[in-house]
C-alpha cells in the first residue's frame, strides 16, 4: 500500500455542524510564499478492462485504447517532473472482452488464475489511489471485493453504506422504489451509518514528501476522495438491495470535506466517477455532480469520469456552463480533467502548491496551475511490453474464448445507419428478449389477456459513442461469443417486462425522437443530435405461432418538431418544476402491429433490460409497471442462448442461420430533401445497402470525438 499515514475516518455519533473551512481557495497573492511544490496529478478512467491495444470483435490490433499505451504514456509524464500521483477514477473491471472473460469464471477465476487482469497491470505503474465505479459493481459484492484485492493501492468511495434496516425506517430518508433501496439524503444520518466495504474507505490522507522549487523536501498530506453514482441502486439492483445505501454526491462530500481537513489534508483531491452537467434544479442523487462538486470549499481539484467524454475541451458540449471554463479545464476555477475512456487519453493537472508558513500549511495557487489531456503516442506499436507481459495469458485465453463459433451466417450486420433505416444489429437482441418474453408468458409467470401483447424493444449499443470505430460491424462467416459481446455490450444489463399502454409507447417513442433528431427543413440541415445511440429505442412485434414475424412498425417524421423540448445537444429540458417541457407536436405516428393501427388504451408486455425499466425520467416509462425481473440471467445471454437454440433446431454442428429484417420503422423527411448524417468512416462499403444514403469524403467530430464520416441522406416518399 502507498499510504504511510492513516488517520481516523470515522467521527463519534455525535452531529457535528458543517462549518466554512480554510480551504486553499482562499488564496492571498500579496503573501509571501517561501516554497512552492509543483505537483503533477494524472488520471486515468472508464478502462472497461481494456489492457491491451486490440479489438477482439475484428481479431485485430486496436492502437487507438488500451493501459498498454496509455502507460507510455504516464511514464513520461512522470519522468518529466519531480512530484507526481496517479489516480484511476473507476469503471474498471467490467466493460470489454477481457472483461467478459474473466467474469465467465465468476469468482473461481482468483484461485485458479490469480489476480484480475487490470491488476497484474496497473501494479507495474504506481498509482497512489483509486475509486470505485458504477460498473465494480456489475457482478455482485462479492466478485468487486474479490477483484480489488488484487490492487497495490489504496481505494476509495464515500457515498454507499451498509445497508442498516433501523436507519432505513427513520424519517427523513428519500426511500426509492421500495424500502430496502433506501438513500440517505441528510447529513444527519451519516454519522449512524457505517461504510459499505472493509477494503474501501470514504476518503484516505496520503503522506507524500515532495521536492519544492528551491530542492527542499516538505511533507504534504493529501486527501483523496471518491464517489460513485447513486444510480447504482436501480442499475444493480438485484446485487445491492437491502445490501447497501447510497447517498447524494454533494451531500457526502460536504460532510466529509470538513473531516479530512479535521484530519490533516493539506490538499484534498476529488475523484467523483461522475459526469459534469450543469443542473438549474436542486435535485438530490444526481450521478452527473461534478458541477455541485466543484462549488464545495476544500476541494482543490478534480478528476472526474462517467461520461466517456474529454476535458478540457474546446467542444460545444459545456459550453454556457456557469463557472466552467472546459478549453482551459476549470470549474469554478479549480483544475479537473476527464480523459475519455478505454485509456485512450490520460488526465494531467499540473497543480501549483504554496507555503507561506515554511509548510505548516499550504494552499494551491488555482490561476497558476493547469489542466490538460495527454494524447497516446504517434508510434501505434509503442506499448508498454511489462504491462503486455502480465496480461498475456488472460489476452489469450480471451482471444481463444471470443472466438468460438456459435452459428454461420452469411449476412453483414453492423451499426453504422441504425438511425436512418432498421439492422440486424438492434434485431437480433429483439428476437433473443422476445424469444425469453414468450418463455415466461408459456411458464406462467406473466400472464397476458386477451388483446394484450408481447413486444420487446432495443437499441445500437455501439454507435459510435467512445470513439469513430465504436460500431457493431459483424462481416465474418460466424457469430460467435465476440459477436454476442459486440451485439451487446452492456454485460450488465438483466432482463425485465414492463406493463404498459400503446399511448404510453408513443410518448417513449417521443421522447427518444425528440433527443435523437434534429428537425430538418433546408439541404444541408444535419439529421442527428448527439445523444447517445443506446437509448435509442427500437420497437419489435415478435411472431407468431407459425413463427411468422408479426409487422410492428412506426413512422419517425424528423420534418416535425419534437414534442419534448431539447437544447441544441438533444438534452431534454426541464420547467421551473422540473417537469419536461411537452409540446403539441408529434413525430410518431402509424404504429401497427400486424397490420392493424394500435389503439391507445391497448395494454403492451415490453421485453426490455433492468437500465431501461428504471428509466422513470421517459415519459411513457414513467407510467409502466414492471411486472418482471429476472436477475438470473444478463441480456447478452439471453443473445447467446438464442443463437444456441437456432443452432440446436438444425443438424449441422455449426448451422447456417439467416435472419429476416423486421423493418421496424420508416424516417420520414420533406421529399428530395438531401440531410446530412454522421457516422463512421468503416461505413463507407456499407452505404449502398441503405436507399439513397451517399458515403462523402467530408469529415466531422461528434462532440469531443473526431474522425466520423459525413454521409449524404435523400428523404423520398
Amino acid at each position: 500500500m502507498k499510504i504511510s499515514s492513516k488517520k481516523a475516518l470515522l467521527a463519534s455519533s455525535v452531529v457535528l455542524a458543517i462549518a466554512g473551512c480554510n480551504s486553499s481557495s482562499e488564496n492571498n497573492t500579496d503573501t509571501a510564499v517561501n516554497a512552492t511544490i509543483d505537483l503533477r496529478l494524472m488520471e486515468t478512467t472508464d478502462l472497461h478492462g481494456v489492457m491491451m491495444p486490440y479489438n477482439y470483435f475484428d481479431n485485430k490490433f486496436d492502437e487507438g485504447i488500451s493501459l498498454a499505451r496509455a502507460a507510455v504514456v504516464i511514464r513520461q509524464a512522470r519522468e518529466e517532473v519531480k512530484n507526481s500521483m496517479l489516480f484511476d477514477n473507476g469503471d474498471l473491471i467490467q466493460g470489454s472482452p477481457m472483461a467478459d472473460y474473466v467474469a465467465s469464471f465468476g469468482v473461481e477465476y482468483f484461485p485458479q488464475k490469480g489476480l484480475h487482469p487490470v491488476y497484474k497491470a496497473m501494479n507495474l505503474l504506481d498509482y497512489d489511489a483509486a475509486n470505485v465505479g458504477n460498473h465494480e459493481f456489475n457482478y455482485g459484492i462479492q466478485f468487486m471485493e474479490k477483484s480489488l484485492e488484487g490492487a497495490d493501492f489504496p481505494y476509495v468511495v464515500a457515498n454507499v453504506w451498509d445497508y442498516d434496516p433501523q436507519i432505513a425506517g427513520l424519517d427523513g430518508f428519500d426511500t426509492y422504489e421500495d424500502s430496502c433501496s433506501p438513500r440517505l439524503e441528510h447529513k444527519v444520518f451519516f454519522d449512524f451509518a457505517t461504510p459499505a466495504f472493509d477494503n474501501v474507505e470514504p476518503y484516505i490522507i496520503l503522506e507524500r514528501d515532495f521536492v519544492s522549487r528551491d530542492g527542499d523536501t516538505y511533507t504534504i498530506n493529501v486527501g483523496v476522495i471518491g464517489f460513485t453514482p447513486p444510480n447504482i441502486m436501480s442499475w444493480d439492483k438485484s446485487y445491492l438491495e437491502c445490501e447497501v445505501l447510497v447517498s447524494d454526491i454533494k451531500t457526502t462530500a460536504e460532510y466529509y470535506v470538513p473531516k479530512m481537513k479535521e484530519d490533516g489534508a493539506d490538499i484534498i483531491i476529488a475523484v467523483p466517477h461522475s459526469g459534469l452537467e450543469l443542473s438549474d434544479l436542486e435535485r438530490p442523487f444526481q450521478d452527473n455532480a461534478t458541477w455541485e462538486l466543484a462549488q464545495i470549499d476544500g476541494i482543490d481539484a478534480i478528476m472526474f469520469g462517467h461520461d466517456h467524454n474529454d476535458f478540457p475541451s474546446d467542444a460545444p458540449t459545456y459550453a454556457n456552463m456557469e463557472g466552467v471554463n472546459a478549453p482551459k479545464g476549470t470549474i469554478f476555477g479549480k483544475p479537473a480533467v476527464m480523459p475519455g475512456s478505454m485509456g485512450n487519453k490520460i488526465g494531467v493537472i499540473d497543480l501549483v502548491v504554496q507555503t507561506n508558513d515554511s509548510g505548516e500549511s499550504w494552499v494551491v495557487n488555482y490561476p497558476q496551475s493547469t489542466a490538460s489531456l495527454r494524447e497516446l503516442t504517434d508510434n501505434p506499436q509503442e506499448v508498454a511490453q511489462d504491462v503486455v507481459d502480465a496480461v498475456a495469458q488472460d489476452h489469450e485465453g480471451t482471444v481463444e474464448f471470443m472466438g468460438e463459433p456459435i452459428v454461420a451466417i452469411n449476412q453483414e450486420i453492423n451499426s453504422f445507419f441504425s438511425p436512418i433505416a432498421p439492422d440486424l444489429s438492434i434485431q437480433i437482441v429483439n428476437e433473443a428478449q422476445y424469444n425469453w418474453g414468450l418463455k415466461q408468458v408459456e411458464s406462467g409467470a406473466i400472464s397476458l389477456e386477451d388483446g394484450e401483447l408481447l413486444v420487446s424493444v432495443s437499441a445500437p449499443f455501439k454507435g459510435g459513442r467512445n470513439f469513430a470505430t465504436d460500431y457493431t460491424n459483424i462481416t465474418g462467416e460466424y457469430l460467435t461469443n465476440a459477436s454476442v459481446a459486440d451485439l451487446y455490450v452492456f454485460d450488465n444489463n438483466t432482463p425485465a417486462i414492463l406493463k404498459l399502454t400503446v399511448a404510453d409507447i408513443k410518448e417513449w417513442l417521443e421522447t427518444i425522437a425528440s433527443q435523437q433528431y434534429r428537425t430538418v427543413a433546408e439541404p444541408g440541415d444535419e439529421l442527428l443530435t448527439l445523444f447517445d445511440s443506446y437509448n435509442f429505442d427500437v420497437f419489435y412485434g415478435g411472431w407468431d405461432a407459425d413463427g411468422e414475424q408479426i409487422e410492428m412498425s412506426y413512422t419517425i417524421d424528423v420534418s416535425e418538431l419534437p414534442r419534448y423540448q431539447v437544447d441544441s445537444d438533444g438534452v431534454l429540458e426541464r420547467d421551473e418544476s422540473g417537469d419536461l417541457i411537452q409540446r403539441d407536436y408529434r413525430r410518431i405516428s402509424n404504429l401497427t402491429h400486424g397490420g392493424e393501427l394500435m389503439d391507445d388504451e391497448q395494454v403492451v408486455y415490453v421485453v426490455t433490460n433492468n437500465y431501461r425499466a428504471s428509466n422513470n425520467w421517459i415519459p411513457g416509462v414513467d407510467n409502466a409497471e414492471l411486472v418482471l425481473e429476472d436477475a438470473a440471467f444478463s441480456n447478452r445471454e439471453l443473445v447467446d442462448q438464442y443463437l444456441k437454440e437456432l443452432a440446436e433446431q438444425h443438424e449441422d454442428d455449426i448451422p447456417l442461420v439467416e435472419f429476416d429484417n423486421a423493418n421496424n420503422f420508416d424516417l420520414k423527411g420533406p421529399q428530395g430533401l438531401m440531410v446530412k448524417f454522421v457516422s463512421s468512416p468503416d461505413g463507407k462499403s456499407f452505404a449502398d445497402t441503405i436507399d439513397n444514403l451517399e458515403w462523402t469524403s467530408e469529415t466531422a467530430n461528434r462532440g469531443d470525438k473526431e474522425g466520423y464520416s459525413v454521409y449524404h441522406y435523400t428523404f423520398t416518399d
